[in-house]
């Protein structure tokens, strides 16, 4: 495969990879809002929805994460050309 081949698929998956990014920051944002509205629960519950927002955080900064190495692979194959 060459150069510019490598770098169309490692820019079309920093397209995929922003889109991902974007679906969990929407999805943290819905959980935030619910959470400013929410009323107490069970404990059960209120442990159940502290775990959704936890996990919704750390897709987010996973997602985040994946983003900017794509970024820099990105960047490294087109100083490379």
């Amino acid at each position: 495969m060459n150069e510019i081949e490598k770098l169309k698929q490692a820019v079309a998956k920093l397209e995929s990879d922003l889109t991902v990014l974007a679906g969990a920051e929407e999805y943290l944002s819905m959980w935030e809002d619910r959470d400013i509205n929410r009323s107490d629960g069970s404990m059960a519950q209120d442990a159940r929805h502290a775990e959704t927002g936890r996990n919704a955080s750390h897709r987010v900064l996973a997602a985040r994460r994946q983003v900017e190495n794509q970024k820099a692979l990105v960047a490294e194959l087109a100083k490379a050309i």
